[in-house]
């Protein structure tokens, strides 16, 4: 097989946006923010093949503020309609594109033209790239579903036209095939998270504080019902605090293997105060040593302001080589991973707001400087989570992760919104009938996502399109021209 197949071309002739509000069981705290509700952002797109047959592709992300682009000088309603903009401004892109093209090429335009454009009107390249990877997720979507094939074959057998040297020189020659395993994986381990504001242990919670919802509440919950054995622990910058919090969180691990990833969100501006946190944690009491061996790797620790700053370059190098630092917010361009590595770090996130195609590029050159290297996994691409919740986001992420083989992967939209609560009948008993495997019903008023062991099933993702296999009524989303970030806030406070 060529490194770039001959792909089927498609062109894009007509789209529409709809928006849902995402209510919060329980306030979710990392970095500078807590949300309590969020919106999700739904593109409907409408793809049609050279033989005239048409799909509509579906791709959906939360509006998060703050992570995006932190600047202290926006509010929320900014960063929303910042994101807003930017997804309406990759449509017309993509459906401006002359003539029937490769998924690819249309990607490719949409997304160096946002970028050009974003920067124009003051959004950061990590923002501009969020409304060109909705384009790219619905068009996946629309093919596959053209097709009649999954997410994995469109990538093994290159059916989107992906030429990874048009991105990377050094990747020149390599198929997709090469890159990811022959078959997707059926389950992935769960990385649950734990925010600032969760609750650690059970006699934590107050009687006013308890949800009494069916789900369980603290970390310590979490461990002893759903057998999680990952974790992903947020850390808030102050070094003091950080350490007193992750001694208690310590203390109601399950015994046995763990493994742990801390996300600082940015909010350390000054690798020597991580660096005497991980001192602390080391040399603590035998739980809190116990946690920091099970450290895997630290997750955007650093603020963007100095992550990638190479006069920073021994600090990074030496955090990195005591335990391995991954950039997320940071990863900005196509090229940031690469220009990372040299200053020490080890690992990039994959999200799907910040492109597939990217992910894929970045998990190919994490395997060619691991085989550079001579040390395999050396080098790694995480799973991260945005708050993806079901139906289009949660699915189309973990079709994702299941393709490139990432065998554990942060999820926490099922820790803080109740499980489907907020989606229409039909989809819930959708969701439980179709994908059995990935959801549980617990009691008639709950579906929800099924952790066992500490893992969820994704095998019934493998469906053509992006792993949705539900039907998503536009009339049942706000018409985006109908909708402002503030009714968020007056719907819910």
């Amino acid at each position: 097989m060529s490194a770039v197949a001959e792909a089927p071309r498609v062109r894009i002739c007509g789209a529409r946006f709809g928006i849902r509000h995402v209510p919060m069981r329980m306030p979710f705290r990392f970095g500078m923010i807590t949300l309590t509700a969020s919106a999700q952002i739904h593109l409907f797109l409408e793809v049609e093949s050279s033989d005239g047959r048409r799909a509509t592709g579906l791709a959906a992300d939360m509006l998060a503020p703050k992570w995006y682009d932190k600047d202290p000088d926006k509010s929320y309603a900014d960063n929303l309609n910042d994101l807003v903009a930017g997804a309406r401004l990759a449509v017309e892109v993509a459906m401006s594109v002359p003539g029937a093209r490769s998924v690819y090429h249309i990607w490719r335009e949409t997304y160096e033209a946002c970028q050009v454009a974003g920067a124009g009107a003051g959004r950061n390249p990590l923002l501009a790239s969020n409304g060109p990877s909705l384009v790219e997720r619905a068009m996946f979507d629309g093919l596959g579903i053209l097709l009649g094939v999954p997410y994995h074959t469109l990538l093994r057998e290159n059916l989107v036209g992906i030429d990874l040297g048009d991105m990377h020189a050094e990747l020149a020659g390599v198929a997709p095939a090469e890159v990811i395993p022959k078959e997707p994986l059926a389950q992935i381990d769960l990385r649950h998270t734990v925010g600032l504001a969760d609750p650690i242990r059970t006699a934590d919670i107050t009687p006013d504080q308890r949800l009494l919802d069916g789900l369980p509440q603290s970390l310590q919950e979490y461990v002893e019902r759903q057998g999680i054995r990952y974790f992903k622990i947020k850390v808030g910058g102050d070094a003091d605090e950080d350490a007193a919090r992750l001694a208690q969180i310590a203390e109601v691990l399950p015994a046995g293997d763990v493994t742990i990833s801390l996300d600082g969100n940015e909010q350390y501006d000054d690798p020597a105060d991580l660096m005497g946190l991980l001192d602390r944690l080391e040399h603590g009491e035998r739980a809190t040593r116990r946690l920091y061996d099970a450290i895997l790797y630290l997750e955007q620790p650093l603020d963007r302001t100095v992550a990638l700053d190479s006069t920073r370059a021994g600090a990074i190098g030496a955090l990195s080589a005591r335990k391995p630092m991954v950039i997320d917010e940071s990863d900005e361009s196509l090229t940031t991973f690469k220009e990372s590595v040299a200053l020490g770090y080890r690992g990039v996130s994959s999200k799907a707001c910040k492109g597939m195609t990217k992910a894929l590029a970045n998990l190919a050159l994490c395997q060619r400087f691991n085989e550079e290297a001579g040390q395999p996994g050396h080098y790694t691409l995480t799973g991260e989570d945005l708050t993806n919740v079901p139906v289009v986001a949660l699915h189309q992420d973990l079709a994702h992760l299941a393709a490139l083989g990432v065998t554990h992967a942060e999820r926490n939209g099922h820790h803080y919104v109740r499980g489907l609560d907020y989606l229409p009948e039909s989809e819930r008993q959708t969701c439980a009938q179709l994908h059995a495997g990935l959801y549980e019903q617990p009691d008639d008023d709950l579906v929800c996502l099924a952790v066992t062991d500490g893992r969820i099933g994704v095998q019934s993702l493998q469906l053509p399109g992006l792993g949705v296999g539900v039907d998503i009524d536009p009339e049942a989303t706000i018409p985006l021209d109908d909708w402002r970030p503030e009714d968020l806030q007056e719907a819910h406070g």
